[in-house]
C-alpha cells in the first residue's frame, strides 16, 4: 500500500523538485525553462495538478524535472522498507517525512540547496504525528528524549557551520533537524550513529569520486542526501 502511494505521489514530488531547483535568491520556478510557458499551479503545494510522469513540459515537451520514473520508484522503494519495519503513528510521521525528503535530496543533487520551507514542513510534521504517537502509547518521555535528540544534532551542526561555512550550509543546519528527530525516536544511540553515518557515506563518496576523477578537492558536495539516507538506515535497522 505505501510503495503504492509513493508510485502516485510521484507527479506531485516531480513538480515540487522541479519548482525548487533553483539557486538560492531566485524565485521559486513557475516556468518551462525552454519555451518559457507558465506552469501555474501546477508545480505549487496546495495544487491538485502536477508535473506529468513523463517529465516533459505540457506544451513544448521538452524534458524538464527529474529523468522517467526515477522519484516513483525511489519513493515506493523508501516507504516500502518503512512499511516492513515501522508500525503505528510513526510509520504515519516516517511517511511524511520520506516524502519531502525525497523532493529534498533531488533539489540538494540539482542545486546544492536544501529550502527550508520544505525541511521545516517534514519537521513541523513529524513532531505532531510523533507527538500524537507518543500521547495515545504513553511514551511521552520517549518524545522529550526524541525532541532533546534533534535539538541536540542540530546544535552540532551550528558548531560545524560556524567552524567551517563553505562545507556546511544553513540548509544542512535545519535539515540536520530532521534527520535527529527522525533518529533520535529510537534513542540517543540511534541520533549518534546517523549523524556519524551520514558523514562517513559522505566522505566515502568523496573520496570515490577523487579517486576516479569526477570531482576535485576544491568542489563541494550536496550532503543533505547522505544526511537523510543515514537516518532511514538507522530507523530501519533500529525499529
Amino acid at each position: 500500500m505505501f510503495a503504492i502511494v509513493g508510485v502516485l505521489s510521484g507527479p506531485l514530488l516531480r513538480g515540487q523538485i522541479f519548482r525548487h531547483s533553483v539557486p538560492a535568491g531566485q524565485p521559486w520556478r513557475t516556468k518551462c525553462p525552454r519555451c518559457n510557458c507558465s506552469l501555474g499551479r501546477s508545480v505549487r503545494w496546495d495544487a491538485g495538478l502536477a508535473l506529468p510522469i513523463t517529465g516533459r513540459c505540457p506544451r513544448c515537451r521538452a524534458a524538464i524535472g527529474p529523468p522517467l520514473l526515477t522519484v516513483e520508484v525511489a519513493t515506493a522503494s523508501v516507504l516500502a522498507l518503512l512499511a516492513w519495519r515501522v508500525d503505528g503513528l510513526p510509520l504515519v510521521a516516517y511517511t511524511w517525512a520520506a516524502i519531502v525528503c525525497v523532493v529534498l535530496c533531488w533539489v540538494d543533487v540539482a542545486v546544492h540547496r536544501l529550502p527550508h520551507r520544505l525541511s521545516l514542513s517534514a519537521f513541523g510534521g513529524a513532531v505532531l504525528l510523533l507527538g500524537a504517537a507518543a500521547i495515545t502509547t504513553n511514551q511521552l518521555s520517549r518524545f522529550g528524549l526524541t525532541i532533546a535528540c534533534a535539538c541536540a544534532v542540530t546544535m552540532f551542526y551550528c558548531g560545524l557551520l560556524l567552524l567551517n561555512p563553505s562545507g556546511i550550509g544553513a540548509g544542512d543546519v535545519v535539515t540536520s533537524s530532521l534527520a535527529g528527530l527522525t533518529a533520535g525516536w529510537h534513542g540517543w544511540p540511534a541520533a549518534i550513529a546517523a549523524t556519524l553515518a551520514g558523514f562517513l557515506l559522505s566522505g566515502i563518496f568523496a573520496v570515490a569520486l577523487l579517486v576516479s576523477g569526477g570531482a576535485r578537492a576544491k568542489d563541494q558536495l550536496p550532503h543533505g542526501p547522505f544526511m537523510l539516507t543515514a537516518a532511514l538506515a538507522v530507523v530501519v535497522l533500529a525499529s
